[in-house]
């Protein structure tokens, strides 16, 4: 699996921002700027497994406002 994730806003909401702020606030990932998203490194599966659980839980809505994926 992968060891880190990118996320970014797919559009100018203020909803994008705050999905990406909660995400931050509840994973306690450390956040890097990657080209026009964020960076997130991965600690263990744990972190894995959870972070479409967390996005759901903060907003069903997400993939709406949040784009999600693995570096190559």
């Amino acid at each position: 699996m992968a060891d880190h994730v990118i996320l970014r806003a797919l559009d100018g909401s203020d909803d994008a921002q705050r999905i990406l702020d909660e995400f931050e606030r509840r994973t306690h990932l450390h956040a890097e700027p990657h080209g026009d998203g964020v960076l997130y490194e991965m600690h263990g599966a744990e972190h894995q497994t959870h972070i479409v659980q967390t996005l759901n839980e903060i907003d069903a809505g997400w993939t709406a406002h949040v784009g999600l994926r693995f570096p190559e």
